[in-house]
């Protein structure tokens, strides 16, 4: 069978394509709970392609704000609009139906796995248990600080940290990505939907940077009587060049780096990623991985 370390849009698609095609798969997730900070931004037409309830659309965008130092672009993105879903809310079903298609899940924490030619021996944690799953392949799906990865190749992906604050706001419609040296060199500052809310974000890479970022803050926040906190995660930063697989061992997601964040196309990469993998481990041919992929 197939162990898959990760349990978000790329670990559960993955799961959910081998359990319809009656692949054994073990699907485990460290944090069941966990809400995963990003956009939510994903293709409104992946709901038909990969047969989702259209209920997880939270909202959505037919129209994109652009800023240079010295202009303003509006882009109508109609043609092929963006959805907003929030990612515990989505994660969790995706892994809900992946165990409805036959996909064992389990809360638990990869810890390292020993290399065989024909096999993978995994540890994986679980409470206070330390368990043993012996697998055919093993899938890193497990994000930018991929464990998976650090165990096989004795490294991470490249990343870098953003920062973002969310505000109350029901009544934002729109995603704005904000571009310049003052903003944030080579990077992007932005200010999405996020549910309920508005997520303000940033790349602060320098003084000016964090100057830009304060002032969307306040723009936003004039009206909050909250004391809002400013938070990290880290996103992958794009790789021409990937490893997909090694020592039976497969890579997916942003843990294969396969991800652009500012097309809004992470959480559909992934998902497709996943679909990509799937195919080649019905087929036994790990190298078509990479090869449908490219």
């Amino acid at each position: 069978h197939t162990l898959i370390i990760g349990g978000g849009p790329a670990g559960a698609t993955l799961a959910r394509d081998l359990s319809k095609n009656k692949i054994n798969n073990i699907l485990i997730e460290k944090n069941l709970c966990f809400d995963k900070p990003c956009g939510g931004g994903i293709k409104a037409h992946v709901f038909d392609e990969f047969d989702l309830p259209k209920e997880l659309e939270i909202k959505k965008i037919n129209s994109i704000n652009l800023y240079s130092p010295n202009k303003k672009s509006t882009v109508d993105i109609s043609a092929s609009p963006l959805s907003i879903v929030l990612r515990k809310e989505f994660d969790s079903k995706l892994r809900d139906l992946a165990k409805k298609d036959g996909s064992e899940l389990i809360e638990g924490r990869f810890i390292t796995a020993d290399y065989f030619k024909d096999h993978v021996v995994s540890t994986i944690k679980i409470k206070d248990n330390i368990i043993k799953i012996k697998s055919k392949y093993l899938v890193g799906a497990d994000g930018v600080k991929s464990t998976v990865k650090k165990d096989v190749l004795k490294t991470s992906p490249n990343s870098i940290l953003t920062n973002y604050t969310l505000v109350p706001n029901n009544n934002f419609d729109i995603c704005e990505f904000y571009f310049g040296k003052k903003v944030s060199p080579n990077q992007y500052a932005w200010v999405f939907p996020h549910g309920k809310e508005l997520s303000i974000g940033s790349v602060l890479q320098n003084d000016e940077a964090k100057k830009f970022f304060q002032k969307l803050k306040d723009e936003q926040t004039s009206q909050s009587k909250e004391k809002l906190k400013t938070k990290g995660y880290f996103i992958p930063v794009w790789q021409e060049e990937t490893i997909f697989y090694k020592n039976q061992v497969f890579f997916v997601g942003d843990c294969a780096q396969q991800v652009l964040p500012f097309t809004y196309e992470g959480i559909y990469y992934a998902m497709k990623s996943a679909k990509i993998l799937a195919n080649a481990i019905i087929q036994e041919k790990p190298s078509l991985y990479e090869k449908e992929w490219k």
